[in-house]
């Protein structure tokens, strides 16, 4: 079983940071790249695999619930986008769900997803469980 803690939500304009030492959450001048994209979904980071804005893990969950910034989630890993410079995204659905894999997400969900980086360069595409699993262990 994994945990996300909540970092960014679709109501937040203005990309969020998390501030390790106070154990806050703050508001930064960049526009959030998810907002603009219509990205609905939550975002966060990978509980026990580093913290920002240190190294981390980074998780997309695939829900349409209102969270809260820092609350902590159980999850089910199903895929990753790999990036070319090493920060990955992972995606998370609610363990409850029947998908075990990316392959198996409904279109809707994928196609919010390839909507959120529609540039995939070499080297770069969207992975199933297996792969996104090797780089939780590789980390």
């Amino acid at each position: 079983m994994y945990y996300i803690i909540i970092e960014q939500t679709s109501e937040h304009r203005k990309r969020m940071a998390y501030d390790p030492k106070a154990n806050a959450f703050f508001e930064t001048e960049h526009d959030s790249l998810f907002f603009h994209r219509g990205f609905t979904y939550p975002y966060g980071w990978l509980k026990g695999f580093g913290t920002p804005p240190g190294e981390h893990l980074d998780v997309f969950l695939l829900s349409q619930e209102k969270y809260a910034l820092g609350e902590k989630l159980p999850i089910k890993i199903v895929g990753v986008f790999k990036r070319n410079d090493g920060d990955h995204k992972l995606i998370g659905i609610s363990p409850k769900r029947a998908e075990s894999d990316f392959s198996q997400l409904p279109e809707h969900e994928k196609s919010a997803l390839y909507k959120l980086y529609p540039h995939v360069g070499e080297g770069e595409g969207w992975f199933g469980a297996e792969t996104a699993k090797d780089i939780i262990a590789d980390f």
